[in-house]
């Protein structure tokens, strides 16, 4: 080996292996900050993504591209990027909050990953930022390399951990007192981070992404057949099925990529390096036709979804995901219906729609596509004109997810002609007394008898077999009533059997419809609480007491007995349910 080349190896180690460590240490020294009064949160904000997307690119940069065009040519993403992100921070009151929005936070890394293969061609040629061939080996090999890196990483803690285990057996604990310096631990893990990424770019050659790829075309086949499949069952199954459940169009969507990814893998970089497989080729060209129909059913269950329920941040980002999608599917398509030249086509399809990707996720952090904006603008208008219930209305989520776009839209609900409704004034006024979402459910909920109605009429398992409890048997009981008795179904007796029941008889002869209501108390001393409940429709449905004769109260054996059905309604004027023993009777 030359020395030159040797010492270039020497310095390309060292530099990103202090590069590595130095961005452990920035990120950690901005962990142990992040509370830090003296620090705006704007700011805070801005040197978090600069510095980790700094790092992140450099150490991909470096190698590939000579360190001294790397390191400034990182800032040519970095910077737009923190800006980007600063600028959805603003959005909410504390920039940070950006970082708790699963949804900003997957868009912002998504641009970093599809940006990165971009800036590195074309700091190594900038006449090539579009030529396919590079960005499908730059990619790839970006891919291979973090990978096996923070692999690397993780068999080094692995090794320290069981070196620390082994000295401790003779008493020396100087690698535990190293673990537990925090600083050094990120220093440590940053730098292993960048040597292996070092090393496996020199090692290139020998670890190459062309055999995942080779493993990756093998899936070929089986998906077409499986989706093959699911397309041809559809019209016997029933379109019903399909659209409209969001977590379908997230199926689908999924299976969309892997089609998407497959296709990309078959073709390669370019149609040289391009295997020559009759069958994996031709099940590329139907997986090709098959996409329009998988993204079509995608971009429909989630229209269906948008046009009864409105937007929401997760409907707007599925949309962009589904529209990029449908997109794929119709390039990729008539690409294939040109003739000879579809994988041409299609590799020239790739960059544009990548680039296109770039835009949304640019415009989704920017103001230019506020999912927050979106979504509580399509929520108030909903309810404004009637088409959304005020117990469907996102209270909670407009407050405290969505931003300042979510708390303008309740000023301009206050302001609007229903803003004077008492209901939606004491929900608001809950909404404003609470900062846990739960706790404010749970109030909402204590103050509807309707909500409260409707899950007592779900859990509550009725017998004999057949017969129904509804909402309307329940008309004339109070919350006094009601909440005791869900909160006795809550007390789940077994995982598929609440802890209420009620037994339709005749108990009382004067009575008409009515029945034993038992459901589980959550007092020590006692299994069970019963009441005699007659449902009239005239005067409204009331409780009764009873008594409980040769005993004193439910066993639970007893109330298990009840929810098998093993007991019986024993004649008398009374009629008295006899179960394990215990007779219970409602009181005149």
């Amino acid at each position: 080996m030359p020395s030159n080349t040797a010492l270039q190896i020497s310095q390309r180690r060292m530099l990103l292996a202090c590069l590595g460590a130095g961005a452990g240490l920035v990120l950690w020294q901005l962990a142990e900050n992040w509370d830090n009064p003296d620090l705006p949160p704007s700011l805070y904000l801005a040197l978090l993504s600069f510095c980790g997307s700094y790092a992140t690119l450099a150490l991909a940069l470096v190698g590939p591209v000579q360190a001294r065009r790397a390191l400034p040519g990182a800032l040519l993403l970095a910077l737009p990027f923190a800006g980007l992100v600063s600028l959805a921070g603003r959005r909410y009151d504390v920039a940070l909050d950006v970082l708790e929005h699963p949804i900003l936070v997957s868009v912002s890394m998504l641009l970093l990953v599809i940006s990165t293969p971009f800036l590195s061609v074309s700091l190594q040629d900038r006449q090539s930022w579009r030529d396919y061939a590079a960005l499908f080996e730059t990619a790839w090999a970006l891919t291979i390399r973090y990978l096996l890196a923070w692999v690397f990483v993780g068999l080094f803690w692995l090794l320290m951990f069981l070196s620390d285990t082994l000295l401790t057996l003779v008493d020396i604990d100087i690698l535990d007192r190293v673990m537990d310096i925090e600083w050094l631990v990120s220093a440590l893990t940053g730098g292993v981070l960048g040597l292996a990424m070092a090393v496996i770019y020199e090692l290139r050659t020998s670890v190459s992404p062309f055999l995942l790829l080779r493993l990756l075309r093998l899936l070929v086949v089986p998906v077409v057949v499986v989706v093959a499949i699911f397309l041809t069952a559809i019209p016997m199954r029933g379109i019903s099925q399909v659209f409209g459940d969001f977590s379908a169009a997230a199926t689908l969507m999924s299976v969309a990529m892997v089609m998407i990814t497959l296709v990309a893998v078959v073709l390669e970089r370019d149609d040289a390096r391009m295997r020559k497989s009759f069958t994996i080729t031709q099940a590329t060209r139907l997986m090709v036709l098959l996409l329009p129909l998988v993204t079509g059913l995608a971009a429909w269950s989630i229209w269906l979804r948008v046009s009864d329920y409105g937007w929401t941040p997760d409907r707007v980002l599925a949309a962009c995901v589904g529209g990029v999608l449908v997109a794929y599917g119709m390039l990729y398509a008539l690409a294939v219906l040109r003739g000879t030249l579809w994988a041409a086509y299609i590799r020239r399809s790739n960059v544009a729609l990548a680039m296109g990707m770039i835009a949304i996720s640019m415009a989704l952090l920017s103001p230019v596509l506020n999912v927050d904006r979106i979504s509580a603008n399509s929520q108030l208008s909903r309810y404004l004109d009637g088409r959304l219930a005020l117990e469907e209305l996102p209270l909670w989520d407009m407050q405290h997810e969505w931003g300042q776009a979510g708390q303008a839209a309740i000023v301009a609900l206050e302001n609007s002609p229903k803003g004077q409704s008492l209901d939606l004034i004491e929900r608001l006024v809950k909404l404003r007394a609470t900062d846990n979402r739960w706790v404010f459910a749970r109030d909402l909920q204590q103050d509807d008898p309707e909500a409260v109605m409707a899950q007592i009429v779900d859990q509550t398992q009725v017998r004999p077999v057949g017969q129904m409890l509804t909402v309307e048997d329940l008309e004339g009981l109070t919350m006094s009533d009601l909440t005791p008795w869900l909160k006795g179904c809550q007390i789940s007796q077994s995982e598929d059997r609440t802890g209420c029941i009620l037994i339709l008889d005749q108990f009382d002869p004067t009575e008409a419809r009515q029945g034993l209501l038992i459901y589980a108390s959550p007092r020590r001393n006692r299994t069970a609480t019963t009441h005699h409940l007659v449902m009239d429709s005239q005067k409204g449905t009331r409780m009764g007491p009873t008594t409980v004769l040769n005993g004193d109260h439910l066993t639970k054996a007893a109330f298990g007995s009840i929810l098998n059905g093993d007991f019986t309604v024993g004649l008398s004027s009374y009629r008295t349910l006899h179960v394990g023993g215990v007779e219970i009777m409602p009181l005149p």
